[in-house]
């Protein structure tokens, strides 16, 4: 019983010695959040990234901030091959699941000059918010300048360009209203 305790406690604390290590200045994780070895977070310029409590971030996930804020509130889960930037600043509220190879996006690159090359164009950066207990299904795409309202659903394949109404189920390319999702009366 000992022995187990004992490994407990250092896998525990290689786990937090490891965060601190590999992670770096301007990111703060919860020790209770797991994160794969296999995930990239990384934080450019002046940006800051805070992932919550109980927060899974799986393998070959990636958060970038790219000089932007990006908060993931308590008890997410960000599955594989998903990518958050943080450019406009991305904020994730609490219970939020995100499946696998979904993307989100605060930027969009300004167009005005095509004698220009699109790199020297500049960015418009609106930012993302996804209130509390959102389900985005796999391969999403969210846009720039989006708000999806608490306890929505975010179909798969969608591409969400507008802001949804809290307790909405959208979908398609773009992603458009389909129904809400009924209350259940508790006993």
């Amino acid at each position: 019983m000992i022995r187990k305790i004992r490994r407990k406690a250092r896998l525990t604390l290689n786990s937090i010695v490891y965060k601190i290590r590999f992670f770096g200045k301007g990111i703060k994780i919860h020790p209770s959040s797991y994160v794969s070895r296999k995930a990239a977070i990384r934080n450019t310029g002046a940006g800051v990234i805070t992932i919550g409590a109980d927060c899974e971030i799986h393998p070959y996930s990636m958060i970038l901030s790219y000089g932007g804020e990006i908060i993931i509130g308590d008890n997410c889960s960000l599955n594989s091959f998903s990518i958050i930037y943080g450019q406009g600043g991305v904020k994730i509220g609490s219970g939020v699941r995100i499946a696998c190879q979904s993307v989100i996006i605060p930027a969009n690159h300004v167009i005005s000059d095509t004698n220009e090359p699109l790199y020297k164009s500049g960015l418009d950066c609106r930012g993302i918010l996804i209130e509390d207990n959102v389900w985005v299904a796999s391969g999403c795409r969210i846009l720039d300048g989006v708000n999806v309202g608490r306890g929505s659903i975010l179909a798969a394949g969608s591409v969400v360009n507008k802001s949804v109404e809290s307790g909405s189920i959208v979908g398609g390319v773009p992603a458009k209203h389909i129904k809400y999702i009924k209350k259940h009366n508790s006993f």
